[in-house]
């Protein structure tokens, strides 16, 4: 559910108009009335989530949810250097918001402590905050878990795995940790080793991604293994490899790499990769999810309380060569 001048981490803000609805003769519904309510979070840039755009847009169109951008996922291509969304939640409350939806990345328990509308918490928990209306996100534990199973039986029992985070994210260190966990369970003998990415422009246009990426591999030609836990990542990690002259070195060495997002350029890579000895996978996270968020918005306004089913999560599947399909 991914958002800052990296390519991923695009801040997005909205405030959007929400129609109530009650049930009519016919079953279907009707608006009655209009409900100020805000969306704070980053918006990925992966190409998955345009399918998560149209998704979003359809449900709220469907449960009747009207608005400037028409869903829970909002905003586009404008970039946002250091968002301070205690700012943007206020702007919202002051504008009258009933309900607000937030994917927390520079916000305190405290201050959310201090807001009185409900609260749909987006892909991440924040430690302290106990007045959550709700929480959508995705299942990052069993992604990680995956990862880790799939190079786990990849690589050398006593293998090296490159770990890669991204700076101002801190849910990739948080999907590091979960992996490296995993791996200490079934693969003890293994030894990571993680870098850091420097916030990056879209697409990489400026190589500081790839370029770093390079480095460690230059640095350590060891590596057997890499948990890019991003799907941009782990593309930027394919294009490295497939541009770098010495590149034998590396594919001596490197059995797999795995991504997380389900894009459709990651797909490409996992059916379509020339690079002889290198396994490909991602792990899928439904673009429904953008979807839920409306329906979860639409539901607390209407009724002033979340669906029974308030803890939803995505554990999403493994994308590898036997059911890649990207879209042409």
């Amino acid at each position: 559910m991914n958002k800052i001048v990296k390519a991923t981490l695009f801040a997005s803000i909205a405030a959007l108009t929400l129609s109530g609805c009650v049930k009519g003769n016919s079953g279907t519904d009707q608006p009655t009335g209009k409900y100020p309510a805000g969306f704070v979070m980053y918006n990925t840039c992966n190409s998955w989530n345009e399918e998560a755009y149209q998704h979003s847009y359809s449900q709220a169109f469907n449960v009747g949810l009207t608005g400037a951008n028409g869903g829970a996922w909002v905003g586009g291509s404008e970039t946002f250097l250091n968002p301070d969304q205690k700012q943007s939640i206020n702007d919202l409350l002051k504008n009258g918001a009933k309900a607000i939806a937030i994917s927390p990345e520079n916000v305190t328990a405290e201050f959310l402590n201090t807001i009185t509308i409900p609260v749909i918490m987006f892909d991440s928990h924040v430690k302290g905050f106990d007045k959550e209306a709700c929480f959508v996100g995705y299942d990052y534990t069993e992604a990680a878990e995956k990862a880790a199973e799939f190079i786990a039986t990849r690589i050398p029992q006593e293998g090296k795995v490159l770990v890669l985070t991204i700076n101002n994210d801190p849910r990739t260190v948080k999907r590091a940790d979960m992996f490296k966990n995993k791996m200490a369970q079934i693969a003890p003998k293994v030894q990571i080793v993680t870098q850091e990415i420097q916030t990056y422009h879209p697409d990489d246009k400026t190589n500081t991604a790839k370029a770093s990426i390079q480095g460690a591999l230059t640095k350590d030609p060891d590596i057997a293994g890499i948990y890019a836990n991003d799907d941009d990542l782990a593309y930027f990690t394919y294009q490295t490899i497939d541009q770098t002259p010495s590149k034998e070195d590396i594919l001596k060495n490197l059995k797999a790499v795995f991504g997380c997002g389900g894009s459709n350029k990651m797909q490409d890579v996992i059916k379509n990769s020339k690079l002889s000895g290198i396994e490909f996978a991602t792990i899928e996270c439904s673009p429904e999810i953008g979807a839920y968020l409306t329906d979860e918005m639409a539901q607390i306004l209407r009724y002033g309380m979340p669906s029974e089913k308030n803890r939803i999560f995505y554990p999403g599947k493994v994308i590898d060569k036997s059911n890649a399909d990207p879209k042409q």
